[in-house]
């Protein structure tokens, strides 16, 4: 991280990965954090499913300037039964909004995010009215198509575009009589003539201006390449080498990357996602 900030102006690191509250993982969590927002002076940014042990103020505490400091929550349903069933464990989804409400009220900037799918598109509208109520800053959303790694949960995938444009659409109407912003993720199906208010649209920046830093140095040009089976074959470098030289390394990568990207990159099946998802309609 030190190398990244330095030599290449680093400006944000997500904290990801498992459950960075729980109690087992959090030292190292809140080591991290305080170095990357308190000595080196860049946003830090903490994924959580609500399944954490630590209070969400023992983590804002951590911030010498809570302004630097932003959760993202995996809410990925409308009601208790749904979400605790989403992330196999009872008590998840009072557990999650209660934490999104304290981070609210300790300053930081708080947003949920929801994958689409078929059993749970129902429920998105009243997930925004939800996270609006308590004051989330904003609510990302991404639909689930059967393509790549989700082959994998194919009985969860979307058929039919038609339903994620008419989600997508209502969403919109609902975001500019609301507080909390609407971020539509890739694949996009609405059409407009101008930016919508209070709703941004959002591709995938993997390889281009982010990437994935493992705890062992290893260095991938895309956060979905983690788990993905050739995940080796990604590997830009280990910045703990010495004579690591990023600006070859991530050029050689980028060559490599565009040619036989990770099953589960959003930018890499955006065009495939989008033809399929027309198809459907």
């Amino acid at each position: 991280m030190d190398l990244l900030v330095e030599r290449h102006r680093l400006e944000k690191v997500i904290v990801t990965g498992g459950e960075p509250l729980l109690k087992i993982v959090f030292p190292r969590s809140a080591a991290l954090m305080a170095h990357a927002a308190n000595r080196r002076g860049i946003h830090v940014q903490l994924n959580t499913g609500g399944l954490g042990q630590v209070p969400v103020r023992d983590v804002a505490s951590i911030f010498d300037d809570r302004d630097k400091l932003a959760f993202q929550f995996s809410f990925d349903a409308a009601n208790a039964q749904a979400l605790d069933r989403v992330q196999t464990k009872r008590g998840v989804h009072k557990t999650a909004l209660q934490q999104m409400a304290e981070a609210v009220k300790c300053g930081a900037l708080v947003q949920a995010r929801m994958i689409v799918n078929r059993h749970n598109i129902h429920v998105a509208l009243d997930a925004y009215r939800a996270l609006s109520s308590i004051g989330v800053d904003t609510f990302r959303i991404m639909p689930m198509f059967a393509v790549g790694a989700a082959l994998d949960y194919e009985n969860e995938c979307l058929d039919s575009a038609e339903e994620v444009r008419e989600l997508q659409t209502a969403l919109i109407a609902m975001a500019a009589q609301g507080s909390t912003r609407l971020e539509l993720l890739t694949p996009i199906l609405v059409e407009v003539t101008k930016q919508p208010p209070n709703v941004r649209f959002t591709e995938c920046n993997c390889y281009f201006a982010s990437g994935y830093l493992s705890t062992n140095g290893d260095l991938y040009p895309c956060s979905c390449a983690i788990g993905d089976p050739d995940s080796h074959k990604l590997v830009v470098g280990n910045v703990r080498y010495p004579g690591f030289d990023l600006e070859t390394a991530w050029g050689t990568a980028l060559k490599k990357y565009q040619t036989s990207s990770c099953a589960k990159c959003a930018t890499s099946l955006l065009n495939h996602i989008e033809s399929r998802a027309r198809a459907c309609a």
